[in-house]
């Protein structure tokens, strides 16, 4: 996609040769840009040299593009970072480049732990349903530079990694879900995440609106402070209750408190469930009702909605036990939510564990008949969930998890198979999808035999 005139002519470093970093290359060479590349396998892009340290002080850059995955402070700087800014070459992502080229154009961006690419998916759903036309990406889907500039919305999913490098902010709608603790070592600790999460809200115009969920006390804390703001559109939402001026529920009904009259918009009879998926469609309900969508609409379009893949995905099930695709949980809060959905689980989890481990689901540990551990943590977990009566086998890799759960759940009569890992999946798999596809694929190959 052709940028601004004002990169034509001019030197630019793209640091990191991932999806992101390729979209940012073709980008910038059809606006007229130099372009050099780095990334720290050395491996060139195939179209520019690598810029290397040792020929970095010898070329004259007029701006450093970075990746996600590039560090900015933690747990150390990259070394191109600090050579940038040693000589204040400006330091900038890709969302800063969409940034300064789409104008008179409306994005919608949701950040928190948790649930971001289900809103993501929900509010694209339920734009797309009225006919408009809407681009979703960053984070969920497709890099923001490779999208179709000539949409009506952009719905923007992004993560900790990409506001902690974005420098020119000021969304049209803005909106934290939830924090708790997770990538900590990128981000310097608790405070460094929750700051990240914040820049979110950076940059506001009058026409802003920011929306935030008040079901954990770090967003309270941004939402008080945005009120203190005095902007006019800041917007609390809950999927527990009804916040004063804000969207919530009552029971098993959406009700719409923004202006203090508490009508009742719809029940919930989406394939969305819990606390967590409550939360998902009051932040998507304020999202689109303040960009003109009608309640009528939102209604219709909200039972149409699918759920997301990968998310508490019901894939089939055998012999009367359906299997759960939740894949998507990497870290202890997500799989929560399905600890909760579901009873007499087999649960398939592990991988490369995030800080908290899994401590904070001991609570649930009764509703588990047996579970099988899988990747990295394997054996340390299975120390953990021995200790606390858990009965549990190390399966190492998916493939045996899923042939011995058909087994266990005939000798310990449970309800549901569920894949819900709380951890990430780098150790064995390319990421959370690949593991999901694989899970399909073997529970599928499964049911055949």
């Amino acid at each position: 996609m052709i940028l601004l005139d004002f990169y034509r002519n001019k030197r630019v470093g793209v640091v990191g040769l991932g999806k992101t970093g390729k979209s940012v290359i073709d980008s910038l060479t059809a606006s007229g840009a130099t372009v050099i590349s780095y990334d720290d396998s050395q491996i060139s892009s195939g179209k520019y040299r690598n810029l290397s340290l040792a020929d970095f002080n010898s070329e004259q850059l007029d701006a450093i593009i970075v990746s996600p995955g590039i560090n900015l402070l933690w747990p150390s700087v990259h070394p191109v970072i600090k050579a940038a800014k040693q000589k204040s070459i400006p330091i900038l992502n890709d969302i800063d480049l969409f940034q300064q080229h789409v104008i008179a154009k409306v994005n919608i961006c949701i950040t928190g732990t948790n649930g971001k690419s289900t809103t993501a998916a929900l509010v694209n759903h339920l734009l797309s349903f009225t006919g408009k036309k809407v681009s979703i990406g960053c984070n969920f889907g497709n890099p923001i530079l490779s999208l179709d500039f000539d949409s009506d919305f952009f719905v923007l999913e992004l993560s900790s990694y990409q506001l902690e490098s974005c420098n020119i902010l000021g969304f049209d709608t803005s909106i934290l879900l939830n924090i708790t603790p997770d990538h900590l070592t990128r981000h310097g600790g608790i405070e460094g995440y929750v700051a990240s999460k914040q820049k979110i809200f950076a940059n506001f115009h009058e026409k802003s609106n920011a929306i935030v969920g008040v079901d954990c006390s770090s967003c309270i804390k941004i939402f008080e402070f945005l009120k203190k703001l005095n902007h006019p559109n800041v917007i609390p939402i809950s999927g527990k209750v009804v916040p004063e001026f804000g969207v919530g529920w009552d029971k098993n009904k959406l009700v719409d408190n923004r202006d203090g009259l508490y009508r009742v918009i719809c029940g919930n009879k989406a394939t969305l469930d819990g606390d967590h998926n409550r939360q998902n469609i009051a932040a998507s309900y304020a999202a689109c009702i303040q960009n003109g969508l009608s309640e009528e609409s939102f209604c219709e379009g909200l039972f149409l909605f699918k759920g997301l893949e990968h998310r508490q995905e019901i894939v089939i099930d055998i012999d009367g036990l359906p299997y759960v695709n939740d894949s998507k949980a990497t870290n202890a809060d997500s799989t929560e939510e399905a600890l909760k959905r579901f009873n007499n689980i087999i649960w398939i989890l592990g991988g490369r564990p995030k800080e908290n481990g899994i401590e904070s689901l001991i609570q649930y540990f009764d509703k588990i008949r047996f579970a099988l551990l899988i990747g990295e943590i394997a054996e340390e977990w299975s120390i953990l969930l021995t200790k606390y009566g858990v009965k549990n086998e190390i399966a190492k890799t998916l493939n045996v998890a899923v042939k011995r759960s058909k087994e266990i759940s005939k000798i310990y009569g449970a309800e549901v198979v569920l894949l819900s890992p709380a951890c990430a999946s780098f150790d064995q798999f390319n990421g959370f999808e690949d593991r999901g596809n694989q899970f399909k694929r073997l529970v599928s190959e499964e049911k055949t035999k």
